[in-house]
């Protein structure tokens, strides 16, 4: 099978669940990931024949694909923050708009020692492991419901010798004996409403639990989180937020004015992330 047979059976097959743009990219994280440092950037010869120990590898990354399984998922891993962090069945997929949520609170504190950090909901730990790379005297709490998606955290947390300590627990039952300095979460905010907008593959594969909430009581994380902030954290504590695009006057509205309240858009120019800061 040559490299071209290979692209033409992608498109064939994927082509009722990618649009043409993905599936090239697909057919990219497959070179990278099997050709390793032999892959340029760029195959100018796509006649080129793939030697057969490989052909395999390809053939189960199409399989597995066609049954809507994520390419993360499919290699075992996520790439976030500079960061290879295992992922697989059952727990969330971090994205990059995430990133930006990492980003906001570097700014803040990059240069401050010592500071106790909530990793609300932190699924795979990609947050708090990424934060511990530039705090290095943080202490970092990650409380999750999922064991599965604490398996991932753990196993993470040991490649990455990040220091992160991993609670299973309930958003909702969690009562700290320590007040933190910061919360940082990426809780569970998709409307019921808006599966019909999301990729087929998210919603077949990814852990449900970790992504929609009832049309009903949408901002049921954030006023758990509100909670928390008022009762178990310092005087100067600040609380970063992954949020709805949707929903950004309802949550504007849930902590003013109690808190000073900040916005930042995403990547794509769609409102995604709130700073909370108390009042002094």
């Amino acid at each position: 099978m040559s490299i071209q047979e290979f692209e033409n059976k992608c498109f064939k097959e994927l082509n009722f669940l990618y649009s043409d743009q993905e599936i090239n990219s697909l057919c990219k994280y497959a070179y990278q990931e099997y050709f390793g440092a032999n892959w340029p950037s760029e195959i100018l010869d796509k006649s080129q024949e793939i030697i057969n120990e490989k052909q395999e590898l390809f053939e189960n990354y199409l399989n597995q694909l066609i049954l809507g399984n994520p390419y993360q998922y499919i290699f075992g891993y996520a790439e976030f923050y500079g960061l290879r962090l295992k992922v697989g069945e059952g727990v969330l997929i971090p994205r990059p708009e995430t990133e930006q949520l990492v980003d906001w609170v570097l700014e803040d504190f990059a240069t401050q020692d010592n500071l106790k950090v909530l990793d609300a909901c932190c699924g795979s730990g990609a947050i708090s492991i990424a934060l511990s790379k530039h705090l290095e005297s943080a202490r970092l709490t990650g409380i999750d419901n999922s064991e599965q998606a604490l398996e991932y955290a753990i196993e993470n947390d040991k490649i990455h010798q990040s220091n992160l300590r991993c609670i299973k627990q309930d958003l909702f039952n969690f009562k700290p004996k320590v007040k933190f300095n910061i919360i940082v979460s990426n809780p569970p905010y998709v409307r019921d409403l808006e599966k019909k907008e999301m990729h087929l593959n998210v919603l077949g594969k990814e852990p449900h639990a970790a992504l929609f909430v009832s049309d009903n009581d949408p901002l049921v994380f954030y006023e758990r989180l509100r909670y928390l902030f008022n009762h178990y954290t310092e005087d100067h504590a600040v609380m970063y937020l992954e949020c709805n695009q949707y929903l950004k006057q309802d949550l504007i509205e849930l902590y003013s004015p109690q808190f000073i309240v900040e916005s930042r858009d995403d990547f794509r120019m769609n409102f995604r992330m709130l700073k909370l800061s108390k009042k002094q």
